[in-house]
This record gives structure tokens, sequence and C-alpha cells, in this order.
């Protein structure tokens, strides 16, 4: 967890600005989950995160959807962002986390230089201009058409429309079982 939470640092250490505005809420337990990993910790009065014991008081998950919208730039689907605990501080913590940019170049210019580091960067995206903007552009086509026109992956709102009608048809089954068993008991009981 202590390495979790030092990249995050690391990302607010990048952000100033949203650092100050995370130390709003010193004292608050939070967590952010993108499986497989999951950060979790206090915000201390400098906008840092430390770690800490107990249950967070808002938690946000993330789908890899989200992450993939948040790289190619745009905003994340609300089905693919779910907030647990306190939801004021939940969307709060989430919209500063939506701030958060790695500045590749900059750690770069710290190992390399910062000609290096400038070069390495402009190589890296002439290399994967074109050629990442399509990738990642199927990429999303794929996971949308997995999600909307062939749907191999359920959609949140599908599985819990299943779940309800599941529900419903068992509550329905036991009240006819109930009345079935009055009906039979009736029919069954002696005539006086």
């Amino acid at each position: 967890m202590r390495i979790q939470i030092a990249v995050f640092n690391h990302l607010l250490n990048q952000q100033p600005a949203v650092r100050a505005e995370l130390a709003a809420h010193a004292g608050r337990r939070v967590g952010i989950a993108l499986a497989p990993l999951t950060v979790r910790g206090v915000i201390t009065d400098d906008g840092w995160l430390a770690a800490c014991e107990g249950e967070p008081e808002a938690v946000i998950r993330l789908q890899h959807a989200a992450a993939l919208a948040a790289v190619s730039g745009r905003d994340p689907a609300l089905s693919d962002v779910s907030l647990e605990g306190d939801a004021e501080l939940a969307v709060a913590i989430g919209r500063l986390i939506a701030r958060l940019r790695w500045d590749a170049g900059e750690d770069l210019s710290r190992v390399m230089g910062d000609v290096a580091a400038n070069r390495l960067q402009r190589v890296a995206r002439a290399s994967l201009g074109f050629k990442g903007e399509i990738a990642w552009r199927l990429l999303e086509n794929w996971v949308e058409h997995l999600r909307e026109e062939a749907p191999m992956l359920a959609s949140r709102q599908a599985v819990g429309s299943y779940l309800r009608a599941v529900d419903s048809l068992r509550d329905d089954v036991a009240r006819s079982e109930k009345r079935l068993a009055r009906l039979e008991a009736v029919l069954v009981k002696p005539k006086e």
C-alpha cells in the first residue's frame, strides 16, 4: 500500500493546486480503487495522502473504461465510476482526482536531463501520434461495441434490471406457493 500512496503523492507533487484543494479535506480517510490497484489513506494538512488504519469514509471505484477515457482526454461515463460511503466527500475527491495528470517529461528530465527528455518525448509522441490515436480509438470502439451493440459485456444498468426482475419473480412465486398452500388446506380440511 505504501507504494501506491507514494505514486499518488508523486502525482499530487506535480499538481500543487490539486494538493492545496485536497488539504481542505484534511483528516478524512479516502480510498480510490482501479482494479487491481487500491489506494487508501488519510488526507494530511498539507494535502498529501498518508497511510492510516480503519476503513475509508469514502471510496471511489473506477472501471478500466474510466482510465481509458481519462487517457484519451474524455470524461468517463457515469457507469464507470461508483461512489461509496460519504457521497459529498467522494464527489469532491473524485473531481480533484480527475484533474491529476502525470507529467512524464518532468520525471524523464530528472533522469536524463532536459534536452534528452524533450527529445524522447517528441519521439514518443511522433511514433505514437497518428498510430497511437488510431489504437486508442479502436480500443474505445471495441469496448463500446462489447457493451452496446454485441452485449458480451453487460452494463451495470442491464445487470441491475435483470436482478430486479429475478427478485420480483422469486417474490411472485413465493406468494403463489402460499396461496396454493392455503387453498390446499381449505380443500383438504374435513367438512363438519
